[in-house]
């Protein structure tokens, strides 16, 4: 298992140097559906902020393709919604273990502000997907979603990018060589085990309810 993980890490990586720009897109974009990755999408921008070198062109690169794969990957979760309407938006946020009094709230709001409400909604943690989710039932205009998905993007991204801008060449100058690998298996086992911990806790609540 550990060496499985620690070898899709490692191709990952080596994918991102080969195609750059393609697997960034693709990788945020999946993310994005809800769909989890053995690295999170923060870490892989992060890295390709290190990796852009303070070049500001490659700098608004990597966050305008960040943008875009986040307003592509959030179309799936975004229209089935719209088209099921509450029951799609009430199985994710019983499987994602969120509340959904917060859910009705952020139905209430979203339908009230629209695009702003997007912007503002996709910036506060653990709501990115449920956004999507939330606007779709609310019926946001696609225009006005996917406009607000792309400007909230490029502010999110911006931070991570720029995170990875200057702490990475300080990482890159305290970390030896040799523990680079490790920490490239260590990275996917811990978000790895974060999620079963998390599943497991969630599976526990779930059964004192019943």
């Amino acid at each position: 298992m550990r060496e499985a993980l620690g070898d899709l890490a490692r191709v990952i990586l080596a994918a991102a140097v080969a195609h750059v720009y393609v697997v960034l897109f693709f990788t945020i974009a999946i993310e994005e559906t809800g769909v989890p990755l053995p690295i999170p999408g923060d870490l892989v921008i992060a890295y390709y902020g290190w990796r852009a070198g303070g070049d500001p062109w490659e700098i608004a690169q990597t966050i305008l393709v960040c943008a875009a794969a986040s307003t592509a990957g959030t179309q799936i979760p975004y229209w089935l919604s719209r088209r099921f309407g509450r029951t799609v938006t009430e199985r994710a946020a019983y499987w994602l273990d969120v509340d959904m009094d917060r859910v009705e709230r952020l139905l209430g709001w979203i339908d009230r502000h629209g695009f702003v409400a997007v912007i503002a909604a996709r910036l506060l943690p653990g709501f990115r997907v449920a956004v999507s989710l939330v606007a779709g039932t609310a019926r946001v205009p696609p225009a006005d979603f996917a406009a607000g998905v792309f400007v909230a993007g490029a502010i999110y991204w911006t931070l991570w990018v720029m995170l990875g801008v200057v702490v990475g060449p300080h990482v890159e100058d305290l970390v030896s060589p040799a523990y680079v690998r490790i920490i490239v298996i260590a990275i996917p086992l811990f978000f790895v085990l974060a999620f079963l911990l998390r599943t497991i806790a969630v599976s526990r609540r779930r059964a004192r309810r019943t």
